[in-house]
């Protein structure tokens, strides 16, 4: 930092959860250089993967991600009556701001080694979820293993739990997210191995896109990107010492060999078109 701040007694305060290290500090400033500091803060002339938040003091992992300012000490209204909300505002000239600083763990080394490599000055980040289908299974296509001569009844025949395990993958500070290839791989399944998960067992079901605000620019204009949450649900079913994805079926007939197969179109297309999911961490 090259302007000048104190530190308030009793600050900062530090807070150890599974998520990592959170801290607050509350820093005391010249009021004509508190908007200069938060930029210096939270990241000054960010644009397309310039410059990034301040890190916290020997944890070079957790920076700043909130900045809220407020006159130190507050004064008394001296001032009179305003009467322009759009021009009008307290004067603290030679007086002081504080600044009550948050900082997160935003380590994107923390995720999972396999993850796609984020552009510079963007980051990811990793969550797994568990959930599940249930496939009817044919009876007809069902043996008795002790003695396959005997019937199967309907009451006997199973509804077969299917894991489906959801990949939240979530991209940091995007200043121009590929919206077109959002669009065109929502639906498809991975034609190659992905997030260790075999060839077309995993489905990308859709994004949420929220604006994130990045920072202040030297000329104090924010900075805007995105932040994209991408989900995956891996369907791997095992059977017959291999791994069956999404665009297989449980096949009955004929009776003597039954078993998972793949359901394809007159033109011999899979229901699950195949594709590559790495145009969805290229900047569009």
């Amino acid at each position: 930092m090259t302007i000048a701040f104190q530190e308030l007694a009793g600050s900062p305060h530090e807070t150890f959860t599974p998520d990592g290290l959170r801290a607050e500090r509350r820093l005391v400033v010249a009021w004509e250089d508190r908007h200069a500091l938060v930029a210096q803060l939270l990241g000054e002339g960010y644009e397309f993967g310039g410059g990034q938040p301040a890190a916290y003091p020997e944890r070079s992992g957790v920076v700043a991600v909130q900045v809220a300012v407020e006159p130190w000490p507050a004064a008394p209204d001296e001032q009179g009556p305003f009467s322009d909300v759009t021009t009008d505002l307290n004067r603290y000239q030679g007086k002081f701001a504080q600044l009550t600083v948050v900082y997160e763990l935003l380590d994107a080394v923390l995720a999972r080694g396999d993850l796609p490599a984020p552009v510079q000055g963007t980051f990811l980040t990793y969550r797994m979820e568990f959930g599940g289908e249930y496939v009817r299974v044919p009876g007809h296509g069902l043996r008795w293993e002790s003695d396959a001569a005997l019937p199967v009844p309907p009451e006997a025949v199973p509804t077969l739990r299917v894991p489906v395990v959801e990949h939240l993958v979530t991209w940091h500070r995007v200043p121009a997210p590929p919206w077109a290839a959002i669009r065109a791989l929502t639906g498809t399944v991975n034609a190659t191995a992905f997030l260790g998960a075999a060839a077309e067992t995993v489905l990308f079901d859709g994004a949420t896109a929220v604006k994130q605000f990045l920072g202040i620019s030297a000329q104090q204009q924010p900075q805007f990107g995105w932040r994209l949450t991408y989900v995956f649900r891996e369907r791997a079913i095992k059977a017959g010492g291999g791994v069956c994805g999404w665009n297989h079926r449980y096949r009955s007939l004929p009776a003597g060999n039954p078993g998972w197969d793949k359901l394809t179109d007159a033109a011999g297309q899979t229901l699950y078109p195949l594709a590559d999911f790495a145009p969805l961490f290229a900047l569009g």
